[in-house]
């Protein structure tokens, strides 16, 4: 038994021993070699593309190499067969799967010296133009990407910014000796039958600052890249581009992506990045397994390309651009550099207008309902005034009838002195004299009521208290007598506080005081009424004072707190607007008007109204 689950186990294990290699990733090696030195920053992007597209399938763990041939400053057959045993002795125990050459001249060395290194592997070309392919007989195992990179359209692009071409500046290494430029001399011909060629190649840095400063206006500018100068010197071609556009005093041309944003017009633009993911896709189906001699060459177009400051200081019209033309580097404009500020600004503002008019509104109608609740108050204040008058009417009777039966007595006493035989003229005169006087007296008492309650209110003047006490008391003596009330006055001894009132409301609130007292205690059965009327100035704190006290019924301290609000009464027939307009129009006048309960009987009324101060030439 234990051995037949003995031989169970091997086989099951046999079974998924194949699956679980399998499932484990396998090892790829891929190395880019580059026909320039390290450091140039179009072909570290170019790398740098492949690698990630590579890298993002995630099928295997892939290991990269790189190597640099530097062929734009080193070459001849000692440097290559040198190179050569360099990588046979450097990857002799790495195998490599693929090959990713970069220019044309790291392709033709890995086309020839490839049986030496790595006998038959895969290789995939990147950033060669379609012409140098389309010469050659792609060997088999090969295939890449190829760009668009022609001397004609660096012309096209000259021929936009100077509509009146007739001269183009080449300024580089000399073609001969460059390796993405090399097909140049093959278009050269072509270019020459239409346009001057001003040849400022291979020329001291010095010199060609000079030439570029002086070419013609009918000339652009066509930079291809220095490596290497007379001097011996090495440079890296895009660093450079800044120096050549700052130099130039016409357009300068250019199409790789390196050398943007560094002052040159633009042009038709190899990009690093299209180039290299092509090419690493192209190496992941080799390292899937398809044969390179199958994948079709792919053609990664050229995007046209310009910079706005170059379009600017040469005065160039976005209008004379070919359509699809993209433009870099474009200055923002206000609006498009503070977009979100300029409507955080706006939203503000809008949001502050409509609160400030809404503030305006709400003043409008504050101002108003104000208006309108003055002209209530003054409305309600006459029907107060009004209903006075009615509570009046005994007194108001008893006053002019006075005066009106001194008339009668004295004039009926005039006629009887002068009926007689001898007229006693001094009686008549006397007689004649009291008529006239109590005809003033009912005619300052007819004035006085009149005043009190016409509808306008008179201007605010400088007013005696205790005149306009004594007034108020005068049109009190019917009520006060019939009610059994004793008027205990003590007015102030000191010079008559004076104060700016307007006289008829100011009697009118002292009237509904002495009124309401008058009646509180017209309903008490005590023997004893007694209503207080009293004046005082206190001039250091500059106020006047009018108290109003009687011996009333006790008052709850809840009905003195609600007494004031229009409305409230305690009186069947009351309207409850009395106090509520006297307390108005004592608050309009800049005073309070208060109110509390007198201990055990009555209630006391304050009216506190500010002092006027006599001027320095105002007699006491």
């Amino acid at each position: 038994m234990r051995s037949r689950a003995l031989l169970r186990l091997v086989v099951i294990a046999g079974l998924l021993l194949p699956s679980l290699v399998v499932a484990q990733p396998s090892q790829r090696s891929v190395l880019v070699l580059d026909q320039s030195s390290a450091f140039l920053p179009f072909n570290a992007a170019v790398a740098n593309a492949i690698r990630t597209t590579v890298n993002a399938d995630g099928r295997w763990r892939i290991s990269f190499y790189s190597e640099f041939l530097d062929a734009n400053r080193f070459f001849g057959p000692d440097y290559e067969n040198n190179f050569v045993q360099f990588l046979k002795e450097k990857y002799r125990d790495r195998p490599i799967d693929v090959v990713v050459v970069f220019g044309v001249s790291a392709l033709d060395f890995m086309v020839r010296r490839r049986d030496e290194i790595w006998p038959s592997v895969p290789i995939v070309f990147a950033a060669i133009d379609e012409a140098t392919i389309a010469s050659l007989t792609v060997p088999k195992n090969v295939t890449g990407a190829t760009m668009q990179l022609t001397l004609q359209d660096m012309v096209r692009v000259a021929r936009m910014v100077v509509p009146d071409l007739k001269a183009v500046a080449m300024v580089g290494d000399p073609l001969e000796r460059q390796t993405f430029y090399r097909h140049f001399k093959d278009e050269m011909p072509a270019v020459t039958a239409q346009y001057k060629i001003i040849n400022l190649m291979d020329l001291p840095l010095g010199e060609l600052k000079t030439r570029l400063g002086s070419l013609p206006d009918t000339a652009a500018v066509i930079y291809t890249g220095i490596y290497y100068t007379t001097e011996g010197v090495s440079y890296v071609p895009a660093e450079l581009t800044s120096q050549i556009a700052e130099w130039a005093n016409r357009p300068v041309v250019i199409n790789v992506s390196s050398y943007l944003n560094k002052g040159a017009v633009g042009g038709y633009i190899v990009q690093a990045n299209p180039i290299g993911q092509q090419a690493g896709r192209l190496a992941l189906r080799i390292l899937g397994g398809e044969n390179a001699s199958d994948l079709p060459v792919v053609k990664v177009p050229s995007q046209l390309i310009f910079e706005w400051p170059a379009l600017q200081r040469w005065k160039i019209s976005e209008a004379v651009l070919p359509p699809g033309s993209e433009i870099q580097f474009r200055a923002p404009n206000v609006w498009e550099q503070y977009r979100p500020h300029i409507l955080a600004i706006l939203a503000a503002l809008i949001l502050q207008g409509a609160m400030i008019t809404w503030l305006f509104y709400e003043r409008w109608r504050r101002l108003a309902a104000e208006a309108q609740s003055m002209q209530q108050m003054h409305e309600m204040a006459r029907m107060n005034r009004f209903a006075t008058a009615g509570e009046l009417s005994a007194s108001l009777a008893h006053e002019i009838r006075q005066p009106l039966a001194a008339i009668s007595a004295s004039g009926t006493a005039g006629l009887s002195w002068l009926k007689r035989p001898v007229p006693n003229l001094d009686e008549v005169c006397e007689a004649l004299e009291t008529v006239v006087k109590e005809s003033h007296r009912a005619d300052d008492v007819i004035k006085g009521v009149r005043a009190m309650f016409k509808q306008e209110s008179t201007a605010r003047t400088k007013v005696n208290l205790n005149q306009i006490a004594q007034q108020v008391v005068a049109l009190l003596d019917g009520p006060l007598h019939s009610n059994n009330i004793a008027l205990e006055m003590n007015l102030t001894d000191e010079i008559s506080p004076l104060v700016m009132a307007d006289p008829i409301q100011l009697q009118q609130v002292i009237l509904n005081l002495l009124m309401n007292a008058v009646e509180a205690m017209s309903n008490t059965g005590h023997e004893t009424r007694i209503l207080r009327l009293q004046t005082e100035a206190d001039h250091s704190a500059r106020m006047a004072l009018v108290r109003v006290t009687d011996s009333g019924p006790r008052v709850d301290p809840r009905v003195v707190e609600r007494m004031f609000q229009p409305f409230f009464t305690t009186k069947s027939s009351g309207m409850g607007m009395g106090l509520s307009i006297c307390k108005t129009i004592i608050e309009a006048h800049g005073g309070q008007l208060t109110a509390s309960a007198n201990n055990p009987h009555g209630m006391e009324f304050q009216i506190i109204l500010p002092l006027h101060q006599r001027g320095p030439n105002e007699q006491a």
